[in-house]
C-alpha cells in the first residue's frame, strides 16, 4: 500500500473520529442505543447538531439506525472499525518489509 493510496472507507471513519463530539457520541452509543433528542442532553447541543454527527457516523459505517415509531435509535457498529484496523495492520506489514 502507498502512501498516498488510503481507501475511501478508511478515510471517512478517520474523519469522522476525527472530531471529539463524535468520539463522545460513540460513547454515549456504546453505552445505550439511543436517539438524536436524548444525545443532546449529555452532550450539550441540540438535536440537530447530535442529528449532523449521527448522520457522518452513520456514512463511516460506525453507528446504524433503528427506526421504532417516530423515533429512530442508534447504536455503535464495531464491524465500522475494520478499515482502520486494516490501514493500521498494512502499516505495521510495511514497516517489517
Amino acid at each position: 500500500m502507498s502512501s498516498w493510496s488510503v481507501p475511501e472507507a478508511t478515510r471517512q471513519v478517520f474523519a469522522a473520529l476525527a472530531d471529539p463530539t463524535r468520539i463522545r457520541v460513540l460513547n454515549l452509543l456504546g453505552e445505550n442505543a439511543s436517539s438524536a433528542s436524548r444525545l443532546s442532553v449529555p452532550l450539550g447541543i441540540s438535536r440537530q447538531a447530535v442529528a449532523k454527527h449521527l448522520r457522518i457516523l452513520l456514512a463511516a459505517g460506525l453507528v446504524k439506525p433503528d427506526r421504532t415509531g417516530r423515533e429512530t435509535v442508534f447504536e455503535t457498529v464495531v464491524e465500522g472499525l475494520v478499515p482502520v484496523s486494516q490501514f493500521i495492520n498494512q502499516l505495521r506489514g510495511d514497516r517489517r518489509a
